[in-house]
């Protein structure tokens, strides 16, 4: 099975020239740079929207508690 394995490799050695991000980045284009940023937006995206979300939830049910107590 593992000679199967490595003929198919060596007869196809065009799709295992690199790993994309090094296959990537050897195109000039900045598409690593881009990549990393856009992981960042979305990374930093997701977690100001759940910090958002849970402050806004903690104020929402602390000025309704506030209410009901006054």
């Amino acid at each position: 099975m593992k000679a199967l394995l490595v003929l198919a490799t060596l007869l196809h050695t065009s799709s295992a020239q690199a790993c994309s991000v090094c296959f990537g980045g050897a195109d000039g284009r900045g598409g690593l740079a881009r990549g990393f940023w856009w992981g960042i937006v979305l990374l930093l995206a997701i977690t100001m929207s759940l910090v958002g979300a849970i402050g806004w939830t903690l104020w929402t049910v602390e000025n309704r508690r506030a209410r009901t107590n006054a």
